[in-house]
Parts: C-alpha cells; sequence; structure tokens
C-alpha cells in the first residue's frame, strides 16, 4: 500500500478547489509560519544543539533569525509579488489588455538537507506559501531533532488541507518521488540531486537545484509560474 496516496490527494484537492489562492489564506499561513518560529525558538535551538551541535547565538543568526527574516520579508510584499505585471503591446494586441499573471504551480515537494536543517526547509517553504502552493515537507533523516519538532509541531501552526510532513529515509524518499509533483525543491549532494531530477523528468516537473557549492536558501520568487495573459 502507498503510505502517501491519501496525503498527496488530499492537498491536490485542497490546491483544485483554490483554497490556498486568495491573499489572505496565503497570509494567514506565513504568519503562522512566524508564529512557529517564536513560540518554538528553544525548542529549535536544543534540537540543533543535539543534532549540529550548534550554540544558540548561532542557531539564532543562521537559522532562525533568517527563516524569520523571509516570513517577514514575504508579509510585506505579498500583494505587491501577486499583482498581474502590465506589459507593453504590439500592433496586433493593441484593442486587448496585456499582462503577466503569476501563478501557483500546484503541489510542491521540498526535501531538505542536514546541515542547514531549518533554514534550507523553511526559506523554501515560505515561498512556496506566498505563491500559493500545496506543500510536502521532507526533513532530513539525518537531523533526527530539527526533524521531531517540525514533524510534531510546525503541522499545528499551518493548515493541514494544504500541508504535510513526511519522514523516512532514502527509502521513503524514493517512493515519494515516484509521484508526480508540480514542482520540487531540493538542496543536497549532487548524487541524490541526480536521482531528484530522474524522478522528476518522468513527469516533466520543474525543480529547483542549487550546484553542488551553493548551500544558500533558495529566492521566495521560485515558487511563482509566470503565465502571460491576453
Amino acid at each position: 500500500m502507498d503510505p502517501f496516496e491519501d496525503t498527496l490527494r488530499r492537498l491536490r484537492e485542497t490546491f483544485h478547489a483554490g483554497h490556498t489562492r486568495p491573499a489572505e489564506f496565503r497570509a494567514a499561513q506565513l504568519r503562522g509560519l512566524g508564529r512557529f518560529l517564536q513560540d518554538n525558538k528553544q525548542l529549535l535551538y536544543d534540537a540543533l544543539a543535539q543534532d549540529l551541535h550548534k550554540s544558540a547565538f548561532e542557531s539564532e543568526v543562521s537559522e532562525v533569525a533568517i527563516s524569520q527574516g523571509e516570513v517577514t520579508l514575504a508579509l510585506r510584499n505579498l500583494r505587491a509579488w501577486m499583482k498581474d505585471e502590465h506589459v507593453p503591446k504590439n500592433l496586433a494586441t493593441q484593442l486587448d489588455s496585456a499582462f503577466i499573471r503569476k501563478e501557483p504551480f500546484g503541489l510542491v515537494l521540498i526535501i531538505a538537507p542536514w546541515n542547514y536543517p531549518l533554514n534550507l526547509t523553511l526559506v523554501p517553504l515560505v515561498g512556496a506559501l506566498a505563491a500559493g502552493n500545496c506543500v510536502v515537507l521532507k526533513p532530513s533523516e539525518i537531523s533526527k531533532s530539527i526533524e521531531k519538532v517540525l514533524a510534531e509541531e510546525l503541522p499545528r501552526y499551518l493548515d493541514q488541507s494544504c500541508f504535510a510532513v513526511v519522514l523516512g529515509g532514502p527509502q521513503e524518499t524514493g517512493q515519494l518521488l515516484e509521484h508526480r509533483f508540480d514542482y520540487i525543491f531540493f538542496t543536497g549532494s549532487p548524487r541524490v540531486g541526480k536521482i531528484v531530477m530522474t524522478a522528476a523528468a518522468k513527469h516533466l516537473t520543474p525543480q529547483r537545484l542549487p550546484p553542488p557549492s551553493w548551500g544558500f536558501p533558495l529566492p521566495v520568487s521560485a515558487s511563482y509560474r509566470s503565465c502571460p495573459q491576453l
């Protein structure tokens, strides 16, 4: 029996029903993510210390503050990002309205690494939620303490009809990648990146994979696709 089928079906139904599209819904999810960071700060510090021996200061600077900053940035600019972008018209479109409308992709998969297990999980999540997507979050099984916090605490702050955390190692991730997603965020090794790209290619799924030397978060704009509208 497929352990992910019911969850993915539920998320797709939510997206196709249009629940994630309104700005108010997106903002509510972002505010929930911000509350998660504030309410569980000490828990996150403790988990990062257990997984990576990070001090509270290092955890704040390299993980929590960066994630909170992305939430703040997204909330401040959300409506501006959602606005249609008007474009010049040519002779054939003089009587039309020509603009680019930014549409969410749909069901997004985020596969996070172990080395910055909060930062490189939540920063892509901010972009995915701000863009109106439903999200499956796969934390690294190597950073077990952060994985546990994300699995047990984060869903309490987000609408579970459009968000899910899945756990497991390489075998479970392989099973997950057999499903079609509309966008995949991945940060990790070139070896695993090739596996992700191969799985995505079967469904023509766009993906965002950093080059091997890049360990920085993905920009929030990566969660949108631009669709010209005439």
